[in-house]
This record gives structure tokens, C-alpha cells and sequence, in this order.
């Protein structure tokens, strides 16, 4: 992999001599789950559950009542992580939200949890973009707040991801699920955060893509008007994630190779290994590539589908809860983003 074509970002080493761990976690799981056969009779679709199944790893996810939007499921996976851990809200030195679309445009879908959370202060709350890989740019990014100052930052992530999907299309019809998951983070007297590495590469920039209203606008001359209303229920766009195979192993030993220079550890120190599972292919390639066995990791998409920004604090929760992660382990957390945008952080529990 040493002649590859790609080039990435040189390591920087960080500066950061205040330190942040994870106080809390917790998540919400829609109640209503649905397999991929009553989608297939739903919407009458010529495919089989089991072809399904086998190409993306998908069999049931679970989805959000008609009458529910993204904050509310934010907020629900947000009021137990701080009673988790027996936080105020008030006490919060910020609020970062991670959404696929949220409740609206403007304003922000942070300020609609701050307000669901019945925040007495008017705290810094705001969104970060970035599709799938936007909770690791979230934890990151609470990790330089607490290095200059900041006490406590709640991460709330994911929301509804089922409902602006095509119907019909097999490589998003059947993958997506909703949920949402929060982080508490707060300061800490030691390191936990090891090491971070990230990356973007435009040259897989259609690979997937999630439309705005704009593009609806630009092209509504060439649109019938169902067509139009169609399109509104039909807005993120994937290609054949294979395509990207040789960048993604590529990204994955790069991701690698500088946490593991930044941190000092070698993957024999790694305890388990995250990954966002945009599919199931994806995440066995990320394993193959870093040597790991499956049996060090932890697989949610067969029940739960992608649930995209909340995929990775989903995967904590249910690694605290189940007592897969314990105290004192090396936890590696690999994103594979839009954009092409990912990385990775080395959290030490």
C-alpha cells in the first residue's frame, strides 16, 4: 500500500494538555421495527429478503413514529444520558448535535434539544454536519473545547433517517434505521483520548450524496410535478461503495498507521474496534484490513440498519451496557464518511 495513488494529510501532533473522558452514554430505539420483507410487500419490490440480507447485512431496523421529528428522539436519548450521570442540564458548557436532515434548515436542530431539554441557560448549541462521520468531528472538536476551558459537552446524535429515502432503490430503500445516542463528555485529571486522525478525499464526492431543496429548485423545469414530489421522499444517492474498495483499505491502514504513531500502540494494544457500518461489507473490509477478528468488535446493522451519525455512540452504548468495554481497555473508533470523509480516535475507557 506504500505506492498508493491517495495522498493524506501528515500526522500534526496535538497540543492538548487538559484532558476530557466520557462521563455518560445512552441511546434511544424507536419501539416499531420492521423487517425487510414488509417493506418488500409494502412497496412491492421484485426482490428477496435474503438477497437483501446477504448484500448489505440488513434484516430488520427499527423506525420513528409519523408524528415524531429528530429532536425528539435526540432528546430522549439526551435526558438519560444526563440522568445516567445525574447531570443539570443547566451545568452543560455546550450542546453539539449531529443529524442527517433535523427538524428544519433553520434553525439549528441544537437549539430545538436545548429547548427540549428545558435549559435554563443559554448555552452554546450548535450543529455539525458531515453525515456518518460527524459524531467522531463532534468528539474531536469537544475535545480541543476542553482543553481550553470547558467542563461538560453533550454530544447528541443521529435522529430519523428512514423517512427521506427512495422506496424503491435496493441500496437505500433497506438500509437505513432510526435511533439517536448521547455523550456526556466532561474533564478529566488523565489522557483518555490517545490519538485522532482525520481525512477527506473529493474524488468519491457523488459516491453518496444527500440532496437539498436547492437542487429540487434547479431542476424542477425538467420535472413533472409527481416527479417532483417523488424527489422529496428520494434525496440521499448512493453508488456502488465498491468503487471506493481500494481507497477505503487505504484509508483504513492510513487511519491506522498514524493513530497507532500518535498513541505509541500497536494493534496487539487494541481491546476492541468500532466502525461505522455503513454496510456490512464495509465493516468486515475494515476489519480484514487491521487483522481483527470479528469477535473484537461489535456489529449492530443486522437489527438496527444504518443509523448513520448515531451509528458509533449506539455502538458504545451497547458495548457499556452488554460490559463489553470495561474500564482501563483501548477502544479504536474508525468513521467512514460522505464526502469520502473519515477517521479514527483512540479512546482509552
Amino acid at each position: 500500500m506504500k505506492n498508493s495513488k491517495y495522498i493524506f494529510p501528515e500526522l500534526k501532533r496535538k497540543n492538548i494538555n487538559r484532558y476530557c473522558e466520557i462521563k455518560s452514554v445512552a441511546s434511544y430505539i424507536p419501539e416499531k421495527s420492521i423487517d425487510n420483507e414488509e417493506i418488500i410487500v409494502k412497496y412491492n419490490l421484485p426482490f428477496k429478503s435474503s438477497f437483501i440480507t446477504k448484500s448489505i447485512g440488513v434484516e430488520s431496523r427499527f423506525i420513528a413514529e409519523d408524528d415524531q421529528s429528530d429532536s425528539d428522539l435526540l432528546a430522549l436519548a439526551a435526558e438519560k444520558c444526563l440522568n445516567k450521570a445525574n447531570f443539570k442540564v443547566d451545568r452543560l458548557s455546550r450542546i453539539i448535535v449531529n443529524k442527517f436532515y433535523g427538524d428544519n434548515l433553520l434553525p439549528m436542530t441544537a437549539s430545538a434539544l436545548q429547548r427540549k431539554l428545558n435549559s435554563g441557560t443559554a448555552v452554546h448549541a450548535f450543529d455539525i454536519e458531515g453525515g456518518i462521520s460527524s459524531f467522531l468531528h463532534a468528539f474531536d472538536a469537544a475535545s480541543r473545547f476542553i482543553s481550553t476551558g470547558d467542563e461538560s459537552i453533550l454530544i447528541a446524535s443521529g435522529g430519523i433517517n428512514s423517512k427521506m429515502i427512495s422506496k424503491t432503490d435496493p441500496r437505500v430503500a433497506f438500509l437505513f434505521g432510526d435511533a439517536a445516542a448521547a455523550i456526556l463528555i466532561g474533564h478529566s485529571e488523565q489522557q483518555h483520548i490517545l490519538a485522532s486522525y482525520f481525512y477527506s478525499n473529493y474524488e468519491f464526492y457523488e459516491l453518496a450524496t444527500a440532496i437539498t431543496p436547492l437542487t429540487l429548485v434547479d431542476k424542477r423545469e425538467t420535472m413533472t410535478l409527481e416527479q417532483q414530489m417523488a424527489s422529496v421522499y428520494d434525496t440521499y444517492k448512493m453508488g456502488n461503495w465498491k468503487d471506493a474498495e481500494d481507497f477505503y483499505k487505504e484509508a483504513v491502514y492510513t487511519i491506522a498507521t498514524n493513530l497507532f504513531l500518535e498513541s505509541g500502540l500497536k494493534i496487539k494494544d487494541i481491546d476492541l474496534v468500532l466502525v461505522t457500518e455503513n454496510n456490512r461489507k464495509i465493516w468486515e473490509l475494515t476489519l480484514e484490513v487491521l487483522g481483527v477478528g470479528e469477535e473484537k468488535s461489535i456489529s449492530l446493522i443486522k437489527n438496527h440498519g444504518n443509523t448513520m451519525s448515531a451509528m458509533l455512540p449506539l455502538l458504545l452504548d451497547y458495548g457499556f451496557a452488554t460490559g463489553k468495554i470495561q474500564k482501563g481497555m483501548n477502544i479504536m473508533l474508525i468513521s467512514h464518511g460522505e464526502g469520502l470523509s473519515g477517521g479514527g480516535i483512540i479512546y482509552k475507557v
